[in-house]
């Protein structure tokens, strides 16, 4: 019977805290991760082309997190090369 109340007493914990976490979703919504974006929308958000991308992928200036559905980055890594961009008129 220790062991069945122990375990009681933490399937209970577990649900305090659940129920905690959706009586303030709102609050923990804002927090999300930054959503990773594919190659395409890499290419069309920075205004270059496939070979452009290649390019800086081969000589490290976009390092991509490899997946098994493909080359996926966040913006903040992307901040350098959209000032380029920009400065180049692309974007």
């Amino acid at each position: 019977m220790k062991k069945i109340d122990e375990l009681i007493n933490l399937l209970l914990k577990i649900y305090n805290i659940l129920q905690y976490y959706y009586d303030n979703r709102e609050q923990y919504m804002t927090v999300l991760p930054e959503q990773a974006l594919t190659r395409q929308e890499v290419k069309d958000y920075l205004g270059i082309s496939e070979s452009t991308y290649k390019r800086k992928v081969r000589e490290g200036a976009l390092k991509p997190m490899k997946l098994p559905g493909g080359d996926r980055f966040y913006k903040h890594q992307l901040v350098d090369e959209l000032q380029e961009s920009k400065r180049r008129g692309r974007v």
